[in-house]
């Protein structure tokens, strides 16, 4: 997708993004959902592309119901710069997609394809230096999440070189692409699926309750979202054949949303309400669906999605998720 390169090319300029006053802007959310409205074409183009492209076809193809559709029918997207958080929500009849959210799932689309390239032995290492990195919120997030990466690359021996030789791989960009489209994809489909489900009408009604149930509850919504999104990506077969790597993106999502949701210097009053539970639910119905795929290749694709929902559960333990 053309549109990615122009994504590449905004997070690595940081936040040199064009925007918007999201309080004059027509048809924009407000600022009460949204800081500064982000018009720049690349980014719009590949939320368009999952949000209301792919929908058509899914819909043209009669997956996964007419209802669904039809409750989803108003439903808009803009694309937000916010500076309190990094979630994606749905706000009255929009789905506020946060621009640093997708700039910092592209980079974990990135760090993963870069660390098998380096070593499979250690291939999960960048991309745990970059969520560490992100969980800090340090000075090392001022020059781009891109270059955290490269930093890294470097001190893992790859050279500079070597760097430009991956990034311009032809198999590199489609697997990088691949991987944050189907992020992209899930984040997109799970709110839809919230939508569908009508969980704002059961939100709206949990008024008066306390906190912990309130929050009990909601962790809920979050796993009939969350399954929902994940019937449509497996009913999605001819796209996706059952390989991993399509749950890879849906892991990488659950996983940022849990993190963002508990760690206070993130959260933000629309996180999704998460827990590592959250993602071992996510990896169970990943590896049913691989399971039953009946492709030759399903018990190897079972142990990869295996080993990575291992290795996110291990990293959320790390930054103190909660069981």
């Amino acid at each position: 997708m053309k549109h990615v390169l122009g994504l590449v090319c905004a997070i690595a300029l940081g936040v040199a993004i064009d925007a918007g006053d999201a309080r004059s802007a027509p048809g924009s959310p407000g600022s009460a959902a949204c800081d500064a409205l982000v018009i720049e074409p690349s980014v719009n183009a590949i939320v368009r592309e999952v949000f209301e492209e792919k929908g058509k076809k899914l819909s043209r193809s009669g997956l996964p119901s007419r209802d669904f559709w039809e409750k989803n029918r108003n439903i808009e997207f803009v694309v937000c710069n916010n500076m309190g958080g990094y979630d994606t929500f749905l706000y009255e009849q929009m789905v506020i997609f946060d621009y640093k959210m997708i700039g910092f799932l592209f980079s974990q689309s990135r760090a993963f394809i870069l660390g098998r390239y380096i070593s499979l032995d250690r291939q999960f290492d960048v991309h745990a230096d970059l969520v560490s990195q992100f969980v800090k919120q340090g000075p090392e997030l001022s020059t781009g999440p891109l270059a955290i990466l490269e930093r890294k690359a470097l001190a893992l021996g790859v050279g500079k070189t070597g760097l430009e030789k991956f990034y311009a791989d032809e198999q590199f960009k489609q697997r990088e692409q691949n991987l944050f489209l189907i992020s992209m994809y899930f984040l997109t489909m799970h709110e839809r699926c919230h939508v569908a489900l009508d969980h704002p009408v059961q939100v709206q009604a949990m008024k008066g309750l306390s906190d912990g149930e309130i929050s009990r509850r909601r962790q809920l919504l979050e796993l009939a979202a969350d399954r929902c999104a994940l019937d449509i990506i497996n009913a999605d077969e001819a796209q996706f054949r059952s390989s991993p790597i399509s749950f890879f993106g849906v892991l990488m999502t659950v996983a940022t949303q849990s993190i963002t949701a508990n760690l206070p210097s993130l959260r933000s009053d629309q996180s999704h309400p998460s827990t590592r539970y959250r993602l071992a639910a996510a990896t169970e119905i990943s590896l049913a669906y691989i399971a039953k795929s009946g492709s030759p290749n399903a018990e190897r694709y079972m142990l990869i999605t295996k080993a990575t929902a291992d290795y996110f559960d291990d990293l959320l333990r790390r930054f103190e998720v909660s069981p």
